[in-house]
């Protein structure tokens, strides 16, 4: 990560110490007053551990801020305050309205219209008649929207807002024709993640939540008088339920993990789920009050989105015992051994069974897969006795499907087609670049590499911990890059490897994991290894991470010196075991004229060269992160995007025109009520970061031509288990916490596809 000194600033940030995906670090001194205590996510090194101060089952949250807090922040941004201690308000919720009403009724301020992303030829929007069946959720508009389709005619948008609204469900009550029929989903049009209830028409709005944190998932109860939900204002993802009286939100699951996809059996006593227990998904059931969690699926099957069968005897779901295996399995309740259904080639998600006529015998279960090279709803007979059936065939992403109660279902009547066949073509991922731009993302989860095609890109960065890997001198551990490797490469994409982490057998006793290595044989002689194993499949090696910051560099000094000796052994290693592999520089955070704890990026730069760096790195590495700031500004401090044409002058002065940058780090962060120190003022909307990573691509390819790689940071850190609520890299992604696309990502995917000239 990039983001680091502004004047020196320090403290919680998003990246220290060069650590895997899963251990980006922060390091606070003393412990948490007020009775708050300390939370560390999991890392393999203990002393790197991602430390922060909350107060444990507090749901409501202490909205005050401290005056200590405030000034502490200021001081760090000036670059006069020393590493961050834990304060009273640290990692507390930002300060938000004295009072919030009962229902927050939107506001046409909240987003404005003019703000909408549109596709090139939206479709005609016209009123619901209330006779529509299936409802599910899309961004063929540009941003999630909630639409009903019958067959035969139009899907219809029921919400219509420049805000994203996802996981739609029916209520039960929608089988009563006397009763009124509502619709549960998220929306983020509070400026947070809330449960929100509508009719069928998309009238008569209601947020239900009202919860600065964020809120999604929704199932109803069977009478439709609660809603069970995920929300996130513990911190992580847990079970809740809300009455729809008013009533307070009711925490069902207390845990450090992640819990997900809830469904309320249609009995009403139990809720089935999704959990993340010792990083292993499986299916739990949980009584509405919190009581009697029990365990249903067993290692070595993982488990996900889970959905009850009309008679409340089964429970379906998505399973997979490896990889890139997933299928849709069923088991009896009570039962230890589930049986497969259906086997899928892709991903699979959002399962739910919806009664026919008859109940389970007419029944059906909706899914979403990108089988076909696109998110689509699918439909399959529970009795096995057909493949899949294609609901919707679209270039946008369509999730969340749902049939209301009581209405058959003939999938062979359906196909929505709302493309052309020439959008359709276009939106099939390519097999290889156009071009030799590198452009991709840096990924958390490995099981959503996917996504890369899906946005039709072709190169994904991964990362390699040296000490994880040769944990002892000459013993390696290859299953993480060799599964890093692995799961790009079945998409098809090229790959970078950023190399950092050295192991303690190789550095003083006592020191960080980003301290550098006492020899540098021994760094060449492991990147010697890491290049063979995997020559011809690895394209790109990225060499450490922001070796300018002091906490990069092992809390010593910033050395250009010393780490151009480390480019150039890593250079000599590689080459000499696969010399069509590129070697990368670190890529320098953006440090204006540096601080006491970060060295300027220029004047690293030039050090570099003048120790002799050209001509051992294929390309510059760079983290020009804009702190906020739109593309084409340019700060005085050097704190924008343009601080990469700064660093090229610096290449033209050593004679290196040449030699290309590569961005391997970019992107914006998002405002949210969480505190995220000195992220949070430079947080900008979501409509906002679609429209400056899109305008980024473009002024990149059009203004930079001695740019050659561009990876935007980062693609899913919201999605996985091991990143807090509180964690400001989750708040760069291009994912929602529920796995939806932002608007960033159905900007770049629609960039893209036109881009591509198909």
């Amino acid at each position: 990560m990039g983001l680091c000194a502004h004047h020196g600033a320090q403290g919680f940030r998003k990246g220290c110490a060069g650590a895997h995906p899963g251990g980006w670090l922060r390091r606070a001194l003393g412990r948490c007053p007020m009775g708050g205590r300390v939370r560390t996510s999991p890392h393999r090194d203990t002393r790197w551990m991602s430390i922060e101060c909350f107060r444990a089952r507090d749901v409501t949250r202490d909205r005050k801020r401290s005056w200590a807090t405030t000034v502490e922040k200021w001081l760090r941004w000036i670059g006069l305050a020393a590493p961050l201690i834990c304060l009273p308000a640290c990692a507390m919720l930002s300060p938000q309205p004295a009072a919030l009403p009962h229902i927050r009724v939107e506001r046409a301020q909240d987003l404005p219209a003019s703000a909408t992303l549109r596709p090139r030829n939206p479709p005609l929007y016209t009123p619901a008649s209330g006779r529509e069946m299936l409802l599910f959720a899309s961004d063929r508009t540009g941003n999630g929207d909630i639409f009903v389709a019958e067959p035969g005619k139009a899907p219809v948008n029921l919400t219509d807002h420049p805000a994203g609204d996802w996981d739609a469900t029916w209520s039960p009550t929608c089988r009563d024709p006397a009763a009124t029929c509502r619709i549960a989903f998220t929306s983020h049009r509070s400026g947070d993640s809330e449960i929100w209830v509508m009719d069928q028409y998309g009238a008569n709005l209601i947020n239900v939540t009202r919860h600065p944190a964020w809120d999604y998932w929704p199932t109803w109860s069977p009478d439709g008088t609660r809603i069970a939900f995920i929300s996130e204002r513990d911190g992580d993802p847990e079970l809740f339920v809300q009455a729809l009286d008013g009533s307070d939100a009711v925490q069902l699951t207390f845990n450090e993990a992640s819990d997900r996809l809830p469904a309320w059996s249609p009995d009403g006593t139990r809720i089935a789920f999704a959990a993340v227990r010792g990083d292993i998904e499986e299916i739990h059931i949980i009584n509405p009050d919190g009581s009697n969690e029990q365990v249903l699926t067993q290692w070595p099957l993982r488990a996900s989105a889970p959905t009850w069968s009309p008679d409340g005897r089964q429970v379906a779901f998505v399973g997979w015992a490896e990889e890139n295996r997933l299928g849709i399995y069923l088991l009896e309740v009570g039962a230890r051994h589930p049986w497969r259904l259906w086997q899928g080639e892709s991903w699979i998600g959002s399962l739910s069974w919806s009664p026919g006529t008859s109940g389970i015998d007419d029944s059906w279960l909706l899914f979403t897969s990108w089988q076909d090279g696109n998110h689509e709803v699918y439909a399959l007979s529970p009795n096995g006795s057909a493949a899949p059936v294609r609901i919707t065939r679209s270039s946008a992403w369509d999730d969340f499907p749902d049939l209301r109660c009581g209405t058959p279902l003939r999938p062979d009547n359906w196909l929505l087609e709302t493309d052309t066949p020439e959008a359709l073509e276009r939106s099939t991922p390519p097999t290889s670049p156009a071009d030799d731009f590198a452009y991709g993302f840096n990924i958390a989860d490995l099981s959503k590499a996917y996504l890369i095609r899906d946005l039709n890109l072709h190169w994904a960065k991964g990362y390699v911990n040296w000490e994880t890997v040769e944990p002892r001198r000459g013993k390696y551990r290859w299953a993480d890059p060799d599964n890093t490797v692995a799961a790009f490469e079945s998409q098809g994409l090229r790959i970078l490897l950023r190399v950092h982490g050295t192991p303690a057998w190789a550095r003083p006793p006592g020191t960080f994991l980003s301290y550098p290595p006492e020899d540098m044989e021994d760094f060449g002689r492991f990147m010697e290894e890491l290049a063979r194993r995997y020559r011809g499949q690895v394209a790109a090696y990225e060499i450490w991470n922001e070796p300018n910051l002091n906490y990069e560099w092992g809390y010593l000094d910033p050395d250009p010196e010393r780490y151009t000796q480390m480019l150039q052994t890593a250079f000599r290693a590689v080459k000499a075991v696969d010399p069509q592999a590129q070697v990368i520089s670190a890529g320098l955070a953006t440090t204006g004229q540096g601080s006491p704890t970060a060295m300027g990026d220029l004047e690293f730069l030039d050090r570099m060269y003048a120790a002799g760096a050209r001509g051992y790195f294929d390309a510059l590495g760079s983290h020009p992160y804009p702190f906020g700031n739109p593309p084409d500004h340019r700060d005085a401090w050097g704190l924008s995007l343009a601080r990469v044409a700064e660093q090229r002058q610096v290449m033209l002065a050593h004679g290196d025109a040449d030699t290309p940058i590569w961005i391997t780090e970019l992107g914006w962060v998002l405002h949210t009520s969480w505190d995220l120190v000195e992220h949070e003022t430079i947080g900008v909307s979501e409509l906002e970061q679609a429209q400056y990573l899109a305008r980024a691509y473009e002024k990149i390819r059009t203004e930079w031509p001695w740019v050659h790689a561009l990876f935007i940071f980062n693609l899913d850190f919201s999605t996985v288990p091991w990143y807090t609520a509180r964690e400001p890299m989750r708040w760069y992604a291009v994912l929602n916490p529920d796995r939806t696309p932002r608007p960033a990502y159905t900007r770049i995917k629609s960039q893209m596809l036109d881009s591509s000239g198909k």
